[in-house]
C-alpha cells in the first residue's frame, strides 16, 4: 500500500509542477507579446478611446495597461504613448492641465504654438513639438490632444524634433484615436 501512496504522491507532485508551468503560459496566451507585431486591430487605449496602430508596431506590456487608459506603442524608432482620461467641465482647462503635466512630468516645452488637428473620425484637439530647455538627454517629441465630451486622450510621440517629420504611419495612427464617450461610462 505504501508503494501506491508514494506513487499518488509523486504523480500530484509532477502534476503541481505542469500546472506552475502550464497556467502563467496559457494566461499569456491572449496578451500580444513584447516585440509580437500587433494583428492590426484596434487597441482599447481606455475610457471609450481606441487606436489602429501602425502596421508592424507592438505593444509595450512593460508601460502599457490597455483599457485602463494607459497604452504604449512602439513603431520602428517611435514611441507612441497615449493616455486617456475622464475629465469634468470646459475643454481648454483640461488641455492646459495636459500641456502643463508634459512639462512638468516630461520636462518638455512647447516649441511655437499649437496647431489644431483632428481625426479621420472628426475628434478635434491640437498638436504641438515638444523640447527640453536642459541639457537632460531628453528626446524632442510631438504631443497630441484629442477630446471629446469629458474625454481626453493625450499621445506623446518621441523621439520627433517636429511634429510633422513623423512617419505618415505614425501620424495616420495618431489621427485614427476614436473616442465614444458613452462607451467610458
Amino acid at each position: 500500500m505504501t508503494g501506491w501512496k508514494n506513487a499518488w504522491y509523486a504523480v500530484l507532485l509532477l502534476a503541481g509542477l505542469a500546472a506552475l508551468v502550464a497556467v502563467p503560459a496559457l494566461l499569456a496566451l491572449p496578451l500580444p507579446g513584447e516585440g509580437k507585431p500587433l494583428s492590426g486591430e484596434r487597441v482599447d487605449i481606455g475610457f471609450g478611446a481606441t487606436i489602429a496602430p501602425p502596421s508592424g508596431a507592438r505593444l509595450d506590456l512593460d508601460a502599457s495597461r490597455p483599457g485602463t487608459g494607459a497604452v504604449s506603442l512602439r513603431a520602428g524608432e517611435v514611441r507612441l504613448r497615449l493616455t486617456a482620461q475622464q475629465f469634468r467641465g470646459d475643454v481648454g482647462p483640461y488641455v492646459a492641465h495636459a500641456r502643463h503635466k508634459l512639462d512638468r512630468d516630461e520636462w518638455l516645452r512647447p516649441v511655437g504654438g499649437p496647431e489644431r488637428v483632428a481625426t479621420t473620425s472628426g475628434v478635434s484637439g491640437e498638436r504641438g513639438s515638444l523640447r527640453s530647455d536642459d541639457s537632460a538627454g531628453v528626446d524632442p517629441a510631438c504631443y497630441a490632444i484629442f477630446t471629446a465630451r469629458s474625454v481626453g486622450v493625450v499621445v506623446l510621440a518621441t523621439p520627433a524634433k517636429d511634429c510633422t517629420e513623423l512617419p505618415a504611419s505614425v501620424w495616420a495612427a495618431v489621427t485614427s484615436i476614436e473616442i465614444d464617450p458613452a462607451a467610458a461610462q
